[in-house]
């Protein structure tokens, strides 16, 4: 199942930027060899550049290569570590779930009816992406969670 999910992730963030490279060359085409510049380009690159965020974030964290800070945590036992990596587990949880989700969605619904001045598009795709985050850090979140829940386990039995 998550090895499908990262497939999809990758597809998607290789599309976007790809995207973004022949908006770039397009913008560039036409504002320096056309001398008329384009005017949905920057949207274009601005939305991808967003969703690009809100897609990659959460596939960086499943695949363990977020940014971390570890030299208080590495003087920490086994035990600790574990604990440790279980609390910020619950503490992502809890704001994948109510400021990413909960708030993704009401943005998403009060972005009804606007739509991008350049291209016309309506809003809600362009906050829709902060819910879909948090979904799927929410999902990256729990399978981590188990883990680090079961690893806890087995040092706790090992200790006795």
């Amino acid at each position: 199942m998550m090895k499908i999910l990262n497939k999809i992730i990758e597809y998607v963030l290789a599309i976007l930027v790809v995207v973004m490279v022949a908006g770039c060359f397009w913008q560039i085409f036409t504002r320096f060899i056309l001398n008329n510049p384009s005017s949905w380009t920057e949207e274009l690159l601005r939305y991808a550049l967003i969703w690009l965020t809100m897609l990659g974030v959460p596939y960086a964290y499943g695949k363990e290569q977020h940014i971390a800070i570890e030299f208080i945590t590495s003087t920490f036992t086994k035990k600790g570590t574990l604990k440790n990596k279980i609390f910020i587990e619950i503490l992502v949880l809890f704001l994948s779930s109510f400021v990413m989700i909960a708030g993704g969605i009401m943005v998403s619904v009060n972005a009804a009816g606007q739509v991008s001045p350049a291209m016309g598009i309506p809003m809600q795709l362009y906050y829709i992406g902060i819910p879909i985050c948090g979904v799927l850090m929410v999902i990256y979140s729990v399978q981590r969670l188990i883990r680090f829940i079961r690893e806890w386990k087995e040092t706790k039995e090992e200790g006795k």
